[in-house]
């Protein structure tokens, strides 16, 4: 972008793996580990999780295939207002064979010179409707997240997939990560929902403040967030220790439930990312 903002996308897996202030602060973590040769997905990043998230579907990829298909640049427009680059991914014969869905996805990444918005839209190209998960899976680079503090979520019911989904209510102003943390905070309200990202307990004004929004065939629906980060515990092999530390997973999602398309509706997941400014000299 004009303002020196930038943001790179592979088109394997239209995985967003860097978003950089025009101060050239990187925003986006990405593994030190990570595996690009197509072979498996981006380790980091903002891979796109469709149309199952986890794997109830065992037949089926964890996160669906999206995140480690070849997407298409559809196009690349640059204005005085924002850099746009929409990517999109199709039904094929390799997506029929794990899931028998036809859709269009578009994902599509909105740069200006004072925050990121990322939209993922879902179109049921079919004369019947089909259920789907939907997320992007969102690596926020930080310095500690032992000291990370996440807050905008009192009052949400959450399932904690670390003690096997009991569902709990969050009833702490700040949301602490001082283990391997797995939580799909359960969308209460229709319409956007900010949370922010602070480096600390005690620091006021956030590293991030991330709003998170969800529709379906136009109406507002409530968007669910994961928080997510796997310590030591649960690192996976591309993620190697202590690589967990510089990272928060702050997720929109429709991933509590599996949602209804209608036929040739399009559902959309929204999230803008707006950093800290540099603080001036």
């Amino acid at each position: 972008h004009s303002s020196g903002a930038s943001a790179e996308i592979y088109l394997f897996g239209a995985t967003l793996c860097s978003y950089k202030t025009n101060d050239g602060n990187e925003h986006i973590f990405v593994s030190p580990g990570a595996i690009f040769d197509g072979k498996k997905a981006i380790r980091g990043g903002v891979p796109v999780v469709f149309p199952q998230f986890g794997q109830p579907d065992k037949a089926m990829p964890q996160h669906g295939f999206a995140r480690s298909s070849l997407w298409t640049l559809l196009s690349v427009s640059d204005s005085a207002d924002a850099s746009v680059a929409v990517l999109e991914l199709t039904a094929s014969e390799a997506t029929r064979e794990k899931w028998p869905g036809a859709f269009a996805l578009q994902f599509q990444a909105h740069l200006t010179a004072a925050n990121l918005k990322m939209t993922l839209s879902i179109k049921n190209v079919m004369d019947a409707p089909f259920s789907f998960h939907a997320l992007l899976h969102t690596y926020l680079k930080i310095p500690d997240v032992g000291r990370v503090s996440i807050r905008g979520l009192k009052g949400r019911q959450y399932i904690n997939k670390v003690e096997e989904g009991v569902i709990a209510e969050e009833n702490q102003d700040q949301i602490i990560l001082p283990s391997f943390t797995d939580r799909v905070y359960i969308g209460d309200e229709d319409g956007a929902k900010t949370v922010t990202v602070h480096a600390d307990l005690t620091e006021e004004q956030p590293l991030f403040e991330v709003t998170n929004e969800a529709r379906i065939a136009g109406e507002l629906k409530p968007c669910d967030i994961v928080v997510w980060n796997p310590y030591e515990v649960a690192s996976p092999g591309d993620l190697p220790p202590p690589a967990f530390k510089n990272f928060v997973c702050v997720e929109p999602g429709l991933v509590a439930a599996f949602s209804d398309l209608p036929a040739q509706a399009t559902a959309e997941l929204s999230q803008i990312i707006k950093p800290r400014p540099a603080k001036q000299n």
